[in-house]
């Protein structure tokens, strides 16, 4: 498409229906929603100027989207015993069995699909079928069209092609059909005119309101409502010839044409429904959605996409939604309410995508994910990278790591920049959002649990950064920004760290109120966890999180966690009745043994199992430790 040259795989999500593609003007974002509207929606394709200048033929172009399904969606179609046998490949074929030209985009895939594994173990219930479309609308599989595919789906044990040949992708169009016909995508580019949009004939609000206009229409009037008409209209005809003698209005033939169903729709659609355009309520008046600004006209779709899903549409499963660039013309501040709706959005269908130059949104969201799309330097070839939301300063961290430094630098600058910006506009408005800012998704867990009847009254965002100097950094900015705003802030911020063995010091300002940094640290005279300010003493023991929570919830999830690991045996058997202390002074363990629990944590995923675990069985039975309670009433 466009923008694109070659074969690129580009990963949407984990996952998670709230998915954001961010990057450079011209980078190929809004070519993933156009190419997907061409595919499902039959719109005509835009090829690269290369594709043109190579010749169509010679290039192949395609698109083939990846589709990660229920079994049931697909239980009831004749082609269900076809797609589960190319699920099976999808899930299981390697690097090895693609063609070795097409390895470097299977590697993204092989990525994805191990994150996939994690979110859902239980993949028998999972349908993962690659399957689109060429330029001559032959159904085509791209790089998954193996050796190993040929052998998933032959029924000849002698067949010995390495991929499917041309002639045979055509069987596959009633397949193609089949996955097409279970979602309804909804795309709404940068520059569709509002005005003609919003208007109720339209083929997509009609797709929002999951239902056409006849469909409305014939239930206002019935059937027997037009025999009703056409007997009246009879009458009064056959009255006039009763006056008029030889005389009578008649149709041309013997039979007597009367007013056809769909005709009266089709005037009612056009009499009522046509003359009828949004207005939006401004006080005492009803304005034209065509006198409001630019802003209000982006702000009037999206609105109008969530009442409809929210409140008039009975089954969104199957519906895609996707959106360019949702913050165009609009204000900072309302960028903020605007991805907050998007988000509500995504869980009301199957999937929403969106194209971005903000990234305000990656901080104050709780999940979901962003492609970041870019060029690798000295070459036109893209680059992907998919960040987690919910842990996306780890996950860029993380990926500037395994990109040796290629992530470009504009989102490491924008993802501060603009997280420190979206925290401002939050707490100045008159409902103003709280932020708890913490080290890493563990902490995120256990807090979450902590403050889980407060965090909607309150409007509680707990973000996660990735480490105390990722929370220093945050801090710096914060107050900076603090001192212009300081009269007309309402929300506040509180960000917490561990204490490190190699502690991140930096001062904090006590005058400003409603910006609040602490440092958790287990105090050996008190026997309990304090909250100090981050240059304060003491400056240890080592104190994460884990070492903090209550003593007697740790050492029960601990338990859960021996089968698996037996490791933790030693550790558990010499600890008789645990106290609801913090868990350093509650189980009381010799170096060695705390040694063994570190290693625990740090190995695999423990830290964050763990965490669900723990803040599972939090009750109220249990007592809240008291640096967190504290905490809490600070909200």
């Amino acid at each position: 498409m466009k923008t694109y040259t070659g074969i690129n795989y580009i990963p949407l999500t984990n996952g998670h229906s709230f998915c954001g593609l961010v990057g450079n003007n011209g980078i190929g974002k809004s070519s993933v929603l156009e190419s997907l509207d061409c595919l499902l929606n039959s719109k005509s394709w835009n090829y690269n100027v290369a594709v043109r200048k190579s010749g169509i033929p010679t290039t192949k172009p395609h698109i083939v989207p990846v589709y990660l399904l229920q079994l049931d969606k697909i239980s009831n179609t004749k082609n269900a015993e076809i797609l589960k046998k190319i699920s099976d490949y999808t899930w299981h074929v390697e690097e090895s069995d693609i063609n070795p030209q097409n390895r470097v985009h299977f590697k993204t895939f092989q990525k994805q699909r191990y994150s996939l594994r994690e979110r859902y173990p239980n993949t028998d219930n999972l349908i993962l079928i690659p399957l689109g479309l060429s330029y001559d609308k032959v159904p085509n599989f791209s790089i998954f069209n193996t050796r190993k595919l040929v052998e998933a789906i032959s029924n000849d044990t002698e067949e010995t092609n390495n991929q499917i040949q041309d002639e045979e992708l055509k069987s596959f169009t009633s397949l193609h059909e089949d996955l097409k016909e279970l979602f309804e995508y909804i795309y709404i580019p940068k520059d569709i005119d509002p005005d003609t949009f919003t208007q109720l004939e339209t083929k997509e609000i009609q797709l929002l309101m999951g239902e056409s206009l006849n469909q409305i229409v014939e239930k206002c009037v019935p059937q027997e409502k037009i025999q009703e008409i056409n007997q009246n209209l009879n009458n009064f005809i056959k009255s006039l010839s009763n006056i008029l003698g030889e005389y009578s209005f008649r149709t041309s033939g013997t039979r007597q044409v009367s007013l056809k169903k769909n005709d009266v729709y089709k005037l009612i659609i056009e009499a009522y429904f046509k003359i009828r355009k949004l207005h939006k309520e401004q006080g005492e008046h009803w304005l034209e959605l065509n006198v409001l600004s630019s802003g209000e006209k982006q702000k009037a779709i999206i609105e109008l996409a969530f009442q409809f899903l929210k409140n008039y549409r009975s089954n969104t499963d199957n519906l895609i939604i996707a959106i360019d660039e949702p913050e165009s013309s609009l204000h900072m501040s309302a960028c903020y309410d605007q991805f907050n709706k998007l988000f509500e959005i995504s869980a009301l269908c199957s999937q929403l995508l969106f194209t971005t130059h903000w990234y305000g949104f990656i901080p104050m969201l709780e999940d979901g994910y962003v492609s970041v799309i870019s060029k690798i330097d000295k070459s036109k070839q893209h680059r992907f990278d998919l960040i987690s939301i919910s842990r996306y300063r780890e996950s860029i961290k993380q990926t500037v790591c395994e990109s040796k430094g290629q992530l470009p630098y504009d989102i490491r600058l924008k993802s501060l920049n603009d997280f420190v910006q979206s925290i401002i506009t939050s707490i100045l408005s008159d409902e103003p959002y709280n932020w708890l800012i913490c080290e890493g998704s563990s902490e995120k867990i256990y807090f979450e649990a902590y403050f889980a009847d407060i965090k909607k009254e309150k409007k509680l965002r707990i973000i996660p950064v990735g480490g105390a100097s990722e929370i220093k950094k945050i801090y710096n900015h914060l107050q900076v920004a603090y001192e212009d705003f300081k009269k007309e802030i309402k929300g506040k911020v509180i960000l917490v760290s561990d204490t490190d063995s190699e502690l991140v010091r930096y001062s904090t300002r006590d005058e400003l109120k409603k910006l609040i940094c602490y440092r958790i640290v287990n105090d050996e005279s008190k026997r309990k966890t304090v909250l100090v300010k981050i240059e304060s003493n003491p400056v240890s023991p080592k104190t994460e999180i884990e070492d903090a929570l209550n003593g007697k919830i740790f050492f029960e999830t601990l338990k859960e966690f021996e089968k698996t690991h037996t490791e933790l045996s030693n550790l558990i058997k010499e600890i008789n009745q645990p106290t609801a202390e913090s868990t350093y002074f509650s189980l009381d363990l010799s170096p060695s043994k705390q040694k063994l629990l570190e290693t625990f944590f740090d190995t695999n995923n423990n830290k964050f199992e763990f965490a669900k675990k723990y803040s599972e069985k939090i009750t109220s039975d249990y007592i809240v430790p008291e640096w967190i309670e504290y905490i809490k009433n600070l909200y």
